[in-house]
């Protein structure tokens, strides 16, 4: 059978696996696949949607089925505690109003089968739904319904936190914790006051809940969060931690004694490791317990992909014992599973592999896992495995156990050929070592030369990885070699290597980026210097718009969802009037010359690069208005630029948009690197091998944090 590049259309094609949930007997995993699919009675609608359902799959093998169908989105099965029950969120049943979205309730199926039974019945939102150990109560956060309906559109805004990406604006209702009986009836509501509430977690005795919150008067203006249990019977609510950063994924331990959950105490803001602690219940107590401080890696999810968006991973598990707790490890480009030692904080790595697990859950026992995975050549599928060890106390997950359950998109895979990241590494700013990706154009040949395309990730503070991108994919089936880096601020390398943004966007971030694609082209010497192209979203915009106000060496370049004007986007986004607090020197009136200085507008006029604008209207991280300010400066000096709005999507158009603006956007990606960067290989006399060099080798050199 022959093979073909990837395209742009094959979007439509993939299959998204997510929410991996294991039964409690460990016998079979429940998980959520998400296709497009035209609609039924589009009319002159979309041509595609987004649907999800719920799937099954024996943990012993097997053919998987599908569990929910129909046009609607299943997500977040959780199980019952006795394993015959799946609790789910679900927008299927009534119709959605008029210009909006179904509601979401929360439903309840059998685990043979049967139909589903819905469990809220008001218009709470659920969210962070939890079953009560004896199975017979649902815990979730929630808003309180409204009473009537305003009189008029108009918002009338009293908060600085009245808006938020993907939601939109603040509808007047804060989020609190609501429990239901699980066979249905009125929700009860647990918790009162202008604060929002989430992740409530039961006790294992069922009297108690712990929640998250930060019910003071400045919770706007912080990302500080806290730790609150609520007695069931009285109403009684206390806080446990001391409001030192944000927190969040409480769980309890076996016997009720202590909470165990993540966080950080705001060393470097956003920029901070994320660690795991330990809390005692009751009164009175030695306070929080940091376990893994020493521990030089983030507890987190952290690499970008463009096949799924924030992805609900790395919740505290314990073991049966209560002398571990299982996390997950943002460990240079992948992610892993790791067991923490509560008595010593050691961490223990349980899995390895150039991969990245984004979701995993235990059985009851915790002897076995159910692991979403992804890499560079699969999108992502559900894999199993054992826990070995806990026993004589060095658990792990022993690789000969894992078993792959699924391979939803074999069918696709095995009609194009893929292009495998060459990884190697490099020296940037200050001598420190930094890890890159270089993804050979399919086909590619000895004795030629191949144009290539910069890309820069968002954030700052994620990073890339081993994981599978398909906008990467469709540029190496065009012809284009596509260079990847993780600049300092990028997750996953320690401490001091995340937190070195402080104070220096474009500066030594914008020099290792540099140093990476010089790095690139002496390593990969059929790469062209000649034809070069540089994108990037969010963060990878700011940098993109930033790169071609400096350097004069792209011939094209693309910004998606961008900062322009740090001064403008600080009083606009949703969130970036916290960067003053650590990230910026203080707010635009306390330094408006650092704002305006590390702003790529102030540098518009060195711009000779043309540029494809990409922003959606509805994002509220970096507003379209940077996009407008930048097409508006570049076009009055009759500079080459092109602006594209795509309507009634958010910052995350590229992961979780509607299919039809997905589709455009790659078309559009494509159209304006072959217009200006043919992407044909021009032949040269031979220049070496298409190989890379490992990261640690000698000749990267380097010995500064990244390394």
């Amino acid at each position: 059978m022959s093979r073909r590049p990837m395209t742009a259309e094959d979007l439509v094609a993939f299959r998204w696996i997510a929410d991996a949930a294991l039964s409690p007997d460990g016998r079979t995993v429940a998980y959520v696949q998400e296709t497009i699919a035209r609609r039924s009675g589009a009319g002159d609608g979309p041509l595609y949607e987004t649907y999800s359902h719920l799937w099954l799959a024996d943990s012993a093998g097997g053919e998987p089925r599908s569990f929910t169908t129909g046009e609607q989105r299943d997500r977040r099965p959780v199980w019952s505690p006795d394993g015959t029950r799946l609790l789910f969120t679900s927008d299927r049943g009534p119709a959605a109003p008029p210009g909006g979205k179904p509601p979401k309730h929360l439903w309840v199926i059998p685990r043979h089968g049967g139909e589903s039974r819905r469990i809220t019945h008001a218009d709470y939102g659920p969210a962070d739904a939890a079953w009560s150990p004896d199975g017979t109560q649902i815990a979730f956060t929630g808003k309180a319904p409204l009473a009537e309906k305003p009189a008029s559109d108009a918002k009338i805004i009293t908060r600085i936190k009245h808006k938020l990406d993907g939601e939109g604006f603040w509808d007047n209702r804060y989020k609190h914790i609501f429990v239901s009986p699980a066979f249905g009836g009125p929700a009860r509501q647990i918790t009162s006051g202008d604060y929002d509430h989430r992740e409530p977690v039961w006790s294992p005795d069922g009297s108690r809940l712990a929640f998250i919150a930060n019910r003071s008067e400045n919770a706007d203006y912080t990302n500080v969060a806290d730790l609150w249990v609520t007695t069931l019977a009285d109403g009684e609510v206390r806080r446990l931690t001391a409001g030192l950063g944000p927190i969040s994924s409480p769980a309890w331990s076996p016997d009720g004694t202590m909470i165990a959950y993540l966080g950080h105490d705001n060393i470097c803001m956003a920029a901070s490791n994320m660690i795991l602690w330990v809390v005692p219940v009751d009164e009175p107590g030695p306070g929080p317990r940091a376990l893994t401080r020493h521990y030089d890696r983030s507890l987190i999810h952290h690499l970008i992909s463009d096949m799924r968006a924030h992805p609900a991973a790395g919740r505290p598990v314990w073991s049966p014992d209560g002398r571990f707790v299982f996390v997950m490890v943002a460990d240079s480009g992948t992610t892993q599973l790791a067991a923490v030692e509560v008595a010593t904080g050691t961490v223990r790595l349980m899995t390895t592999g150039r991969r990245d697990v984004y979701g995993e859950s235990y059985d009851a026992a915790r002897r076995r896992v159910a692991m979403a995975i992804s890499d560079p050549a699969t999108p992502g599928d559900i894999w199993v495995a054992e826990v070995d060890g806990l026993d004589e106390g060095r658990p792990m997950i022993p690789p000969a156990s894992e078993r792959r359950l699924t391979d939803v998109n074999r069918s696709l895979l095995d009609q194009v050929t893929l292009s495998t990241p060459q990884r190697f590494a490099y020296r940037g700013a200050e001598e420190w070592t930094i890890e890159g990706w270089v993804i050979p154009p399919v086909g590619c040949e000895p004795g030629k030369k191949y144009p290539a395309i910069l890309c820069i990730h968002g954030g700052p503070h994620f990073a890339y990885g081993e994981s599978f991108f398909h906008e990467f994919q469709t540029l190496a089936g065009i012809g284009y070699a596509v260079v990847l880096t993780n600049p300092r601020g990028s997750q996953g390398y320690g401490q001091i290597f995340t937190a070195a943004t402080h104070h220096d966007w474009g500066g030594k971030d914008y020099e290792d980026i540099m140093a990476g694609l010089d790095a690139a082209m002496a390593r990969f010497p059929w790469l062209d210097p000649d034809r070069l192209g540089v994108e990037g979203g969010s963060y990878g915009g700011y940098m993109t718009n930033w790169v071609i106000g400096h350097t004069q060496r792209f011939r094209a370049a693309i910004t998606m969802r961008s900062i322009a004007n740090c001064l403008s986007q600080w009083g606009t986004s949703d969130m970036a009037y916290f960067k003053g607090y650590w990230e910026f020197p203080g707010d635009p009136w306390d330094n408006p010359t650092f704002y305006w200085e590390r702003s790529p507008l102030a540098y518009v006029k060195h711009v000779t690069t043309p540029l494809l604008i990409l922003h959606s209207e509805n994002d509220l991280r970096c507003p379209i208005s940077e996009g407008e300010q930048l097409f508006t400066a570049l076009k009055k000096q009759g500079k080459e630029v092109t602006f594209v709005r795509f309507p009634n999507e958010s910052h995350d158009l590229s992961r979780s948009g509607q299919p039809h603006h997905r589709l455009e956007r790659l078309r559009l990606i494509a159209a304006w690197l072959t217009s200006h960067i043919p992407p044909e290989p021009i032949p040269v006399r031979p220049e070496g091998a298409l190989v890379g060099v490992p990261v640690g080798d000698a000749a990267a050199g380097g010995n500064g944090p990244g390394a």
